[in-house]
């Protein structure tokens, strides 16, 4: 997707539920009003709880 773009359009987008995904933009974990550009990387984990 282009760019800029804030990360909860990106996942809205792609019909990732937000809380289940960490959001990572160059080695940085991102919030969801954080601005995505072209020239980013951009890494999705999943989210793993347990006790």
């Amino acid at each position: 997707m282009k760019g800029p773009l804030q990360v909860a359009v990106l996942l809205e987008r792609l019909e990732i539920n937000r809380e289940s995904v960490l959001v990572i933009r160059n080695g940085e974990i991102a919030a969801g009003d954080t601005t995505i550009s072209d020239d980013d990387t951009v890494e999705l984990r999943p989210v793993i709880s347990g006790g």
